[in-house]
């Protein structure tokens, strides 16, 4: 099969389909999409090298099993379900966990992968396959929600309109949220405004404007420290960014103003799901490009220039 490699370098290489075991199914990919961490794993994040990806749609292709000829969608985390934190309820962060195309787990941008199939979800039948492969990333700006108690009367303020961002943004719409998107390209500012979405420049801050919650999903080092400059004493910062080289915090700022501070990942992809299917949530604005596969090399360079929101992959 063909196949994306990482090791220091991207390339395009032929190598054997994987072949599933124990509860693996082998999936067909038919669109993935190039997250931020993408981009960060060839920075050095997590010290991956293989085939990277985690966002995908595909058709499972092994016969006899519960999900084959299904178009589904798959959680990242594989959990050895065994672990103290398995046991207490937080699979997400087994100690013995691989994570799809980040940690130990070859990823999408190929032919075919595989992944348990307790991590499927099956797309709805009224659901595009394209839009269907925003449930990862909508999953976890959802996780916002599964985490913290945020009341629609509460200022926030989200840093970064990029996929993310503009994401998270739209599920603070829909619970009726006092928010404000800032980002410092005019370019995704003049999207999200498009979008109906309540969004600014991040230069006109002024440095008294706060908020009650602070989400920081710039994907830059310097994310964290913006935030915090425009967080209430006792406000809550939400992070949501996972980078190769992060940022150096001032600890001081944190006691004194007694901060609470959340991390925040991965999410629910059943509600997800529906927020897609009934058209609550419209991803499709946010494709900057669609690429063939074979053409991957380039969908990378797309990515990665400053006006991108998001680049999908269409295998085929």
């Amino acid at each position: 099969m063909k196949a994306l490699f990482f090791d220091g370098s991207l390339a395009l290489k032929d190598i054997s389909t994987p072949e599933p075991r124990g509860d693996e199914v082998l999936i067909r990919i038919l669109y993935s999409a190039i997250c931020n961490t993408d981009l960060e794993i060839l920075k050095g994040y997590m010290g991956f090298t293989g085939i990277p990806g985690h966002e995908f749609v595909g058709e499972v292709v092994t016969p006899h099993r519960k999900l084959s000829g299904r178009v589904v969608v798959g959680e990242i985390n594989c959990p050895c379900g065994e672990c103290y934190l398995c046991k207490t309820g937080r699979r997400t962060h087994c100690t013995n966990r691989s994570v799809l195309g980040i940690d130990h787990h070859a990823g999408v941008f190929a032919d075919f992968m595989v992944l348990p199939e307790e991590n499927l979800h099956i797309i709805p039948q009224n659901l595009s396959p394209v839009a269907a492969v925003f449930t990862e990333p909508l999953a976890a700006a959802l996780e916002i929600f599964e985490q913290i108690r945020i009341k629609p009367s509460q200022t926030v303020f989200i840093f970064g309109a990029g996929k993310l961002g503009l994401l998270i943004s739209q599920v603070f719409r829909l619970h009726g949220c006092d928010y404000k998107t800032f980002d410092s390209n005019p370019a995704k500012v003049v999207k999200a405004v498009d979008m109906g979405l309540n969004a600014f420049l991040a230069s006109s801050l002024a440095p008294a404007d706060k908020a009650e919650v602070c989400i920081d999903c710039t994907g830059s080092p310097e994310g964290i420290r913006v935030a915090l400059e425009h967080l209430y004493p006792r406000g809550r910062l939400v992070l949501k960014t996972t980078i190769a080289d992060p940022e150096l915090i001032d600890l001081n700022q944190i006691v004194i103003n007694e901060f609470n501070i959340t991390g925040s990942r991965c999410g629910p992809f059943a509600p997800a799901l529906n927020l897609l299917s009934h058209g609550f949530i419209d991803p499709e604005p946010l494709i900057t490009k669609i690429f063939e596969f074979s053409e991957i090399l380039k969908a990378f360079e797309c990515a990665a220039l400053p006006d991108t929101i998001k680049v999908v992959i269409n295998h085929g």
